[in-house]
């Protein structure tokens, strides 16, 4: 095996099972996957891979060497930790990565600072709903709005910062209009993927006249519910500091998740990991508050 490029390539294979999918995900297109893949197969003088109707399976010979090839991609990634390590300067690039909401509507004014403080660290922000790969170094930081403890990964090192909390909103612009005694002609406004509203935020049958308004991503959500096209379930430091929004009156506010700060353990020593971490840690306990809707 002379080429890591090669294994790379035929990891990415085995573990999503699509040539396409592996193409994907390592930002190249469907031809390099093959030439790689096929590289490795000359080399070993072994089929690696059965193209079937489903996907690509591995063949006995691919079976043998994918966990050695597992193996010698956790090597490469711990020696690239190690050696990354070793750069204790407040400068070169630092990637974070963290949910869009956490980046847009709470954190930005703190990147801005940090940046203006250090400003020979080129702070990369990866701004994504997917999970990053910490051990693949696809970001040097992880910020996260964990909904269960149990799922963090074992192999990280994590800090718990702040609890979350979510209200009930509505344009402000709407809240001199409704009957705060009967809230069932207001229709809800709710994600796709959430499904109907908790139990603990129907508050005074709200909604239950109208069929809801469905989106599928946030920025709708918020866009929706200042339209006055009815109220929403957000996060409280989303709803509490919109002036366009307010909640629903007699609304309860229920916990949504914890903010999380996750790295790995040879990354943390690194310098300006280190100091951005700690800088992170301060401003969101400042925030403490805001994200418990007691602002």
């Amino acid at each position: 095996m002379d080429n890591w490029d090669d294994i790379r390539f035929f990891l990415a294979v085995a573990r999503s099972g699509s040539v396409r999918a592996a193409a994907s995900a390592l930002g190249v297109n469907h031809s390099t996957v093959l030439r790689h893949v096929s590289q490795l197969e000359a080399q070993l003088s072994a089929r690696l891979f059965e193209k079937l109707p489903s996907g690509y399976v591995l063949t006995p010979a691919g079976e043998e060497i994918v966990e050695l090839a597992g193996s010698m991609e956790s090597l490469s990634s711990q020696l690239q930790a190690q050696i990354f390590a070793r750069d204790q300067s407040l400068s070169g690039a630092l990637r974070v990565a963290m949910p869009p909401s956490l980046a847009t509507d709470l954190m930005m004014p703190d990147f801005a600072d940090f940046s203006r403080q250090h400003p020979a660290i080129e702070l990369q922000i990866i701004s994504s709903y997917d999970t990053v790969n910490l051990t693949r170094r696809q970001a040097d930081i992880a910020v996260r709005l964990v909904f269960d403890q149990m799922n963090l990964p074992q192999h990280l090192i994590g800090t718990r910062l702040q609890d979350v909390y979510r209200g009930v909103y509505i344009a402000s612009s709407a809240l001199d209009t409704i009957q705060t005694d009967d809230l069932s002609d207001i229709r809800w406004i709710l994600k796709e993927e959430d499904g109907n509203a908790p139990d603990w935020a129907a508050t005074s049958k709200l909604g239950s006249k109208r069929p809801p308004v469905i989106v599928n991503d946030l920025a709708s959500q918020v866009a929706a519910a200042k339209a006055e096209m009815g109220a929403t379930i957000l996060a409280c430091f989303i709803g509490d500091e919109d002036p366009g929004l307010v909640r629903v009156p007699g609304s309860a506010i229920q916990y949504y998740g914890t903010i999380w700060l996750l790295t790995l353990d040879e990354t943390r020593k690194i310098k300006r990991v280190r100091v951005f971490s700690d800088f992170i840690k301060s401003r969101i306990a400042a925030r403490a508050d805001v994200l418990a809707g007691r602002s």
